[in-house]
Formats: structure tokens, sequence, C-alpha cells
């Protein structure tokens, strides 16, 4: 007699438990989505928010480095014309690498000073500018100050592809 009434209640109160912790887990998840988005909000908006002011110390913030050659460096690299033959120093062969356009008689082409291929002036010097090293070989003919030349990122890593790992 008081056990189908003590089975009802048992059960009762196990099951209201069992809603309870899983409303408690929900909410907190729910609380840590909602506040990761607020913080990636903020972070991308520019970081920190009224309560925080910047702390301004007079100097300027360095200049970004930028890994290209200057102007003078790039028209010291020998500039040739092409002939009637429209034949190329060794060992350049077909278009333009860049650009993918023919060579015409009397075109101007810069060559790289180390590797001897040569490209349009126009497509080149942009490259150069931007990277010091030959758009199809990546050897930097960049003249070095010192009587080391000066290593590059992608003549570090050079190496490591080469001998692949086992």
């Amino acid at each position: 007699m008081s056990s189908p009434n003590a089975a009802e209640s048992t059960s009762g109160v196990g099951l209201g438990y069992g809603i309870a912790i899983t409303v408690g887990i929900l909410v907190l998840i729910s609380t840590i989505m909602l506040a990761s988005y607020v913080c990636v909000r903020v972070k991308a908006a520019g970081g920190g928010g009224a309560g925080q002011r910047q702390i301004t110390t007079g100097v300027l913030p360095e200049p970004m480095m930028l890994l290209g050659l200057d102007g003078s460096t790039i028209d010291s690299y020998p500039k040739l014309i092409v002939g009637e033959s429209r034949r190329l120093p060794e060992p350049n062969n077909g278009p333009c690498p860049i650009c993918l356009t023919d060579y015409k008689p009397n075109d101007t082409i810069r060559c790289m000073p180390d590797c001897n291929h040569c490209f349009h002036p126009d497509c080149v010097d942009e490259w150069l500018r931007m990277s010091p090293t030959c758009p199809l070989c990546r050897n930097s003919p960049a003249p070095s100050q010192t009587t080391t030349p000066s290593a590059t990122p992608l003549s570090e890593l050079v190496p490591l592809a080469r001998h692949p790992r086992f």
C-alpha cells in the first residue's frame, strides 16, 4: 500500500532532478557560447571597450619592412634588346614567364645577374620591388654588402624541401 505511492514519489523526484540538470547544462553552454561571441566581436571591432583607454607614448610605430629591392638596384640589372632572331641568352626559351607574352624583335628585356633568366622590364621590376628573388628560380641576385650572401626566407626553406623526411 505504501509501496505504490513510494515508487510514484521516487520516480517524480528523479525526473525533476534530471530535468533541472539538463536545463542547467543547456543554460551553461548557452552562456559560454554568448560570451565567446561577444569576445570575438569586441576583438574584431578593434579591441578595448569604453572603460579602457589607450596609452600614447609619443613614439611612432616602426614602419613595415619591405623585402623588395630599391629602384637603383633594379636598374643596375642588365638590359638587352631582342634581335630579329628572337634568340635569348641561355637558359631562356619561350615567352616571358611572368606575363606569358612572346618576345618581339626590338623588345627590351631585363636579365637577372646570377641565373641569367630574362623578363620584360615592366613585369620583373614590379616583382623585384616586392621580392628580391628571381621569379623563376627564386635565387637571390641581390648584391650583398658583406662577403656572405644574404639569406632570403625562401632560400632557408629550399634545403628542407630537397631532403624529405622518411
